[in-house]
């Protein structure tokens, strides 16, 4: 890049740090993001003396390195700082949120190797599923919480509750009020000697049906919960908060652009390159990446429109169960069982292994990686492993090969996958993992659950899913 776009560069900042230092009296944090600005180029603009005084530090005279020069007027801080929060004079958000706790269905999140149940209003649990070979399964649970503390509420406390705004939660940079239910008197924590407890935030997303969005233990036995509901959206004050953008204006003086030449030119070249990298794209019909649920997508360039904050309620992603299943079958999201000394994790499309963790230290025996020409060429010795019908099918049996060499044999482990479609009424969303070894150094790992079902049918030839 020339030197003097990159003197111009700074030039903008040092506009933007100006704005900033002289709303925040000073206190200036070069990483904060919280407040947005816009710079609107207009038109020349004459003012007396008195009218530039009574500005006072709002008035800001810039000279570019080419000597283009602007009169810039700083925002008011006084006028954003009288925003409130909008009236609602409809149903309380108890009121809203009724149908949701009144419900009988149950939102699950599987992780690698837990599985979460939340029947909201009435208790949030924890378990696992283990089977081996020839034995019945075992099944691992915890309650991390009953009930719904809002019953319990005072009319005072919910009426100062309604008075305020809702609390806050930063979700990937975009700012969510949340309606919070807390579970208590969970099964006791061995570490703590206490019951387990969990904060369920519910927050606005259109599309939610109660899908747990996010867990995470904060500290020992005490865990959080992120919710999606469309139906918190009814309520103003829990929607997502839009921050506001503080529009900075800027009139050239006599002799000067309307906008500074050096940024009319970084914008051309902006847009050339992104048309340029938008036709290679298309020219490779390269697959859109998965990005995270929570982003800030950035609207195209248009010479002088203002560039006004995304609506965060687009960027939620699609519902919990769909994502979960494709992070399984892209391999993102791994899935682990065993219960003895040696576990075993399976990375759907990368590897199978066994591990044993002992003293931080993890050991570990590849049982087969994934090689799509080998499938099939193990396709082709076996043809009864190949799919049956689509109408008739239950499941789908791919080959692991080239893991780590066996001391009996002195050949490569390998590994058959079998992901089958198994009704579960009683824990639809259980993932069930068994691991057997037919001949030395050969295994047959069974993948289980009711989660397979759906897509069973779309599966090719091969066995092979298009994710």
């Amino acid at each position: 890049m020339e030197l003097s776009k990159i003197i111009f560069i700074f030039f903008l900042i040092s506009i933007n740090i100006s704005v900033i230092r002289s709303i925040t009296g000073g206190n200036f944090d070069p990483f904060m993001d919280s407040n947005l600005f816009s710079i609107k180029w207009q038109g020349q603009l004459d003012l007396t003396r008195e009218e530039v005084e009574l500005l006072g530090d709002r008035h800001l005279m810039i000279t570019t390195n080419a000597q283009e020069q602007y009169r810039c007027i700083l925002p008011d801080d006084k006028k954003s700082s009288k925003e409130s929060s909008p009236q609602h004079d409809g149903p309380s958000v108890d009121e809203i949120m009724k149908p949701l706790f009144k419900q009988t269905h149950c939102s699950y999140r599987i992780e690698s190797y837990w599985t979460y149940e939340l029947c909201h209003g009435r208790h949030l649990k924890q378990y696992h599923e283990s089977k081996e070979q020839g034995m019945q399964p075992k099944l691992q649970e915890y309650y991390l919480g009953y009930g719904n503390h809002r019953e319990s509420m005072t009319e005072e406390r919910r009426l100062a509750e309604q008075s305020s705004s809702p609390p806050v939660r930063e979700v990937e940079g975009i700012s969510l009020p949340y309606y919070e239910v807390v579970m208590n008197d969970g099964t006791k924590c061995d570490l703590t000697g206490v019951p387990r407890k969990v904060h369920v935030l519910y927050v606005c997303h259109q599309e939610g049906r109660g899908e747990v969005y996010e867990f995470k233990e904060s500290s020992t036995c005490v865990y959080e919960v992120v919710v999606l509901s469309a139906l918190l959206c009814k309520h103003p004050n829990y929607k997502p908060k839009t921050p506001s953008v503080s529009e900075i204006r800027c009139h050239a003086m006599e002799g000067s652009p309307l906008k500074p030449s050096q940024l009319t030119s970084l914008e051309y070249e902006a847009r050339h390159l992104q048309t340029a990298g938008q036709d290679y794209m298309n020219e490779e019909n390269v697959l859109e990446e998965r990005k995270p649920k929570f982003i800030r997508k950035h609207p195209e360039d248009k010479e002088d429109v203002q560039k006004l904050p995304p609506d965060p309620q687009s960027q939620l992603g699609a519902l919990t169960d769909k994502q979960t299943l494709l992070n399984i079958l892209t391999g993102s999201q791994c899935l682990r069982g065993g219960s003895g000394w040696w576990k075993h994790e399976l990375c759907f499309g990368k590897f199978i292994k066994q591990f044993h963790v002992e003293a931080g230290k993890e050991s570990n025996i590849f049982l087969g990686y994934w090689d799509k020409d080998k499938h099939l060429a193990w396709l082709e010795a076996n043809p009864n492993k190949r799919p049956r019908p689509a109408d008739s099918r239950k499941y789908v049996s791919l080959y692991y090969s080239d893991g780590d060499v066996c001391d009996l044999t002195k050949k490569p482990r390998s590994c058959e996958v079998r992901l089958k479609c198994v009704q579960n009424d009683k824990m639809p969303h259980a993932v069930a993992l068994s691991l057997s070894e037919p001949e030395p150094c050969q295994y047959f790992l069974t993948v289980e659950s009711a989660l397979f079902c759906p897509i069973m049918k779309d599966a090719d030839e091969n066995g092979l899913f298009n994710v």
